[in-house]
């Protein structure tokens, strides 16, 4: 709930009446996220190389997420994984993907040349991944120094605002 709210990413939000949240607690204790969380947390960079991967996870916390609510929470789901593995997950909202949309195509021939699955993933969330790690490379090549995804998150917000980018 935290996070959610941290994040203006609450579970409850839309959820309707029938939620309930220690069901969702229950189910997330019995589940294998705190292995996927630790797998993500090894992972320093997310590329093209483990996108599958991370994309994988997402859709496991997206999955469990909709159990409970009957909406897709791939925000939160990435929110969330993002409080936990910094350094792998890209933050999913609206507003990341406003701005990106502007500036880099889909990534769906990336998925193809990977030849990656997208039948264990969620498709939104793992267009948006690709399409953050050709964003975020550019930008590097741009300024010379790497874009952690927290970086990235805030580069996109100055995006969206009309902001100069922040490249500190």
């Amino acid at each position: 709930m935290l996070i959610g709210r941290a994040y203006s990413a609450a579970i409850e939000r839309k959820a309707g009446k029938d939620f309930n949240i220690d069901s969702l607690v229950e189910a997330l204790i019995v589940s294998d996220i705190d292995q996927m969380i630790s797998k993500l947390s090894e992972i320093n960079r997310p590329s093209f190389d483990n996108a599958h991967e991370i994309c994988r996870y997402h859709a496991v916390v997206t999955q469990i997420f909709k159990k409970f609510t009957n909406l897709d929470k791939r925000s939160l789901a990435s929110k969330y994984l993002h409080f936990h593995a910094p350094k792998s997950v890209f933050i999913y909202d609206q507003i990341a993907v406003r701005a990106l949309s502007k500036e880099v195509k889909s990534g769906k021939k990336s998925f193809n040349k990977l030849n990656f699955d997208y039948l264990d993933c969620d498709v939104s969330y793992a267009n948006f991944f690709l399409r953050c790690i050709k964003f975020r490379d550019a930008k590097e090549q741009e300024i010379g120094q790497l874009i952690t995804p927290r970086k990235l998150d805030g580069m996109l917000l100055n995006y969206s605002t009309g902001a100069t980018p922040c490249h500190a």
